[in-house]
């Protein structure tokens, strides 16, 4: 009986019901309070596994409304559901939302889902302003190859410049020089500069573009809560 009442829910929100099955739902929704707040559960949830939890805010927004449902059920003076069926349903909502959450935690997260690069606006300026920026605009319209050339260029004028090094650095993760790139990173992570967990970040981001998710977990573990990038690094840790 339980299983048919979920079939019909599905066929509602489905629009596979008949105009005849349709009007008596909708009676039922109205006179019914214990089936009104099954459905509206059972849509909450529907709902967020569609989506397979795509962001952190949809499944927040999934418990919040679950447990709005659930308080004012329990808060109700009536006999709305009974507390046997009411633990049920939840019992059954929550082995759902297990596996959904389950099989979008088994979706290996992506390097394009993190790859969000800071723009290029480099603070070096002197009589080599045209090279500035046209490395500025090719990096900020993905034009890597373009943006690596000139950071080269400026590169050998501005050898200390540790915010040229880290863009060059990117610029090769992009192309999938990623031995080149690490180097990069490694050698700004080793030094004392401020962007030395930016450095750590985009090594962490190499190694998750080739799929070294072990190697990946280690190095994003070394990025302190002190860090901009911390946040993010705990993002993709718990998605590895």
């Amino acid at each position: 009986m339980e299983d048919e009442r979920y079939i019909t829910f599905e066929n509602y929100l489905t629009n596979k019901l008949s105009n005849e099955e349709l009007k008596l739902f909708e009676e039922k929704i109205q006179s019914d309070v214990d089936f009104k707040y099954e459905f509206e559960i059972y849509k909450a949830l529907n709902s967020s596994l569609a989506s397979k939890f795509s962001n952190e805010e949809k499944e927040q927004e999934l418990k919040k409304t679950l447990t709005s449902l659930g308080n004012k059920h329990l808060k109700k003076e009536t006999k709305v559901i009974s507390l046997f069926n009411y633990k049920k349903l939840m019992v059954a909502a929550s082995i759902a939302l297990l596996i959904g959450f389950f099989l979008f935690k088994n979706g290996d997260p992506v390097y394009s889902d993190f790859s969000n690069h800071h723009k290029l606006e480099l603070v070096v300026r002197s009589e080599n302003n045209q090279a500035i920026s046209k490395a500025e605009a090719a990096f900020n319209s993905k034009n890597y190859n373009e943006a690596l050339e000139q950071l080269n260029t400026l590169s050998q004028i501005y050898l200390n410049d540790t915010e040229i090094l880290l863009y060059k650095g990117i610029c090769l993760l992009e192309l999938n020089n990623f031995f080149e790139a690490e180097a990069i990173f490694d050698k700004i992570s080793n030094g004392n500069s401020a962007l030395v967990n930016q450095a750590i970040w985009y090594k962490a981001l190499s190694l998750l573009k080739q799929k070294k998710y072990l190697e990946c977990k280690k190095v994003l573990k070394t990025i302190p809560k002190s860090a901009e990038e911390f946040k993010q690094a705990k993002k993709l840790l718990r998605k590895l």
